[in-house]
């Protein structure tokens, strides 16, 4: 079974992945490999190297959260994040592999908050999308973000996501993710 959920999973990305990453110079496989091979040179878990993989899935997945939220512009789907982590919860993944996707856009808001500097390294179409996402968060929203699970993790993943945006980028591709992919939704699988 987790074989074939990669497997169809991959097929997703590799199709769906080659168009345009929202107003970006690459395109969304193009981003979320990147992302994930920064994870890997960090020296990330397999755990964080899927979420960054991952992270953007909700903008090339067909359904919606489970809500109904699916609201797509020209950044892409408004709510990717939750849209993505309910995907990925729905395929069996694991908690933290689908609360560090669905927090990486309030990594973004919870960072501009922050953080003036950080704000200024943000691409054009990132600074759109933190409008339709919401803004910079407020200090009461910030303080709860912080003390949420998988904080750091969110964090880290955000800051990769904002540096993988390079055209050209030599870096592994889907298939070096299989293998992790398949174990870690067998794992998932045997836990239950």
């Amino acid at each position: 079974m987790a074989t074939a959920i990669v497997d169809s999973l991959l097929e997703l990305l590799s199709t769906a992945g080659q168009a345009e990453y929202h107003g970006e110079k690459v395109s969304q496989l193009e981003h979320a490999l990147q992302t994930a091979d920064l994870a890997r040179r960090e020296g990330e878990s397999e755990e964080e190297v899927l979420a960054a993989l991952l992270h953007d899935i909700g903008h090339v997945w067909p359904e919606g959260d489970g809500d109904g939220e699916r609201e797509v512009t020209s950044v892409g789907v408004v709510h990717h994040a939750s849209v993505g982590a309910a995907a990925l919860r729905k395929m069996g993944f694991s908690e933290a592999v689908a609360s560090v996707v669905a927090g990486h856009v309030n990594a973004k808001r919870y960072l501009v908050g922050q953080d003036t500097e950080y704000a200024g390294t943000l691409s054009e179409c990132s600074v759109e999308s933190l409008r339709r996402q919401g803004g910079p968060m407020g200090a009461e929203e910030a303080a709860e973000f912080a003390r949420g699970p998988w904080f750091e993790a969110k964090i880290r993943l955000r800051k990769r996501d904002d540096r993988a945006k390079i055209p050209g980028a030599i870096v592994p591709g889907l298939d070096s993710y299989r293998d992790i992919m398949i174990a870690h939704l067998s794992s998932q699988q045997n836990c239950k």
